[in-house]
């Protein structure tokens, strides 16, 4: 039987590890108990550096107040799931990540919480294509106004020529050429 379970802890092990996502885990007190190596690629952080590190929260989010933001939603984890509340990280390297989180609470026997489970997707690509998306479409959109504020100033000088080309035909006693 200890053999089996060996053989399932293992598999689980390595489910984890190849995760294309960040898989963290912690405890009731907010210690990370997994770290995968998804988390490690993306953070810049090692397994060793990440788990029961107290500081390493300080690291990722070196921002006091978003910080407070950040801990508070993984206490809220604790009471309730939740699922893709988005996190900027800030990486080992000083790169900026924007990461999706959703999480579970885990509770023992009695139903007590006893931790947290969570699963974060980098979305940082996904964000910067959606912000130049809006500037593409803020800038085409005042393209379009400006071509627009342009037309109209020519329709506008054109009905003046027309204006005055009908008043010369009239000083002329010619018929006019624009009704």
């Amino acid at each position: 039987m200890r053999k089996l379970l060996d053989k399932d802890i293992e598999l689980y092990k390595q489910l984890i590890d190849s995760a294309n996502v960040l898989l963290t885990a912690f405890d009731i007190e907010g210690n990370i108990l997994i770290w995968n190596k998804a988390a490690e690629e993306i953070t810049g952080y090692t397994k060793k550096e990440a788990i029961c590190n107290k500081k390493i929260m300080e690291f990722l989010y070196p921002d006091g107040e978003y910080r407070k933001e950040v801990l508070n939603s993984i206490g809220a984890a604790f009471k309730e799931n939740y699922k893709n509340v988005e996190f900027t990280l800030v990486t080992k390297y000083g790169d900026k990540k924007s990461i999706s989180w959703s999480a579970i609470v885990m509770k023992n026997k009695k139903g007590e919480p006893v931790g947290s489970f969570a699963v974060g997707i980098d979305v940082t690509v996904k964000n910067v294509v959606k912000q130049r998306e809006r500037e593409s479409f803020r800038a085409l959109l005042k393209a379009v106004r400006y071509h627009e504020d342009i037309k109209q100033q020519y329709e506008t000088l054109i009905e003046k020529l027309k204006t005055e080309v009908n008043s010369l035909c009239h000083d002329l006693n010619r018929p006019s050429k624009y009704s």
